[in-house]
């Protein structure tokens, strides 16, 4: 009866279950590794968010001209456009103007605060989530 049990279909189910096995582990190491990765995509979706709000409503009452008003949400968009299709060189460039903006002074103290602060929390998911760049 053992003879039968070691025969080649005994074999083809051992095989097909010892694959089932590593394809499982696999899977969920994958499943594993992804949610952490998930969770900061998200924190980051969510600081990007916190960033577009601060920074609308810092810009409504900053001294900006139109013109750099304009500017400022063309490059905040170009940020967010650059952090979806990870274009590091557009992320950078339209993070230089933001600041240099955010620095000419004319932002109100508490906006240009809250704005840095959004910065630094995406500067920091960033860095957490391994991405190339930096605001």
């Amino acid at each position: 009866m053992l003879r039968e049990r070691k025969g080649p279909d005994y074999m083809k189910i051992r095989r097909i279950a010892m694959l089932s096995i590593i394809v499982l582990s696999i899977v969920a190491a994958n499943l594993i590794t992804s949610v952490p990765s998930m969770a900061q995509s998200s924190q980051m979706k969510d600081d990007i968010e916190q960033l577009a709000v601060d920074l609308h409503v810092g810009i409504d009452r900053s001294t900006l001209t139109p013109q750099q008003k304009a500017q400022l949400r063309d490059d905040f968009r170009e940020l967010k456009e650059a952090h979806q299709n990870h274009e590091m060189f557009k992320g950078l460039r339209a993070a230089r103007s933001i600041r240099t903006a955010l620095d000419s002074g004319a932002f109100k103290p508490e906006d240009q605060q809250r704005i840095k602060q959004d910065i630094a929390a995406i500067k920091e998911a960033r860095e957490q989530g391994g991405s190339g760049f930096h605001l």
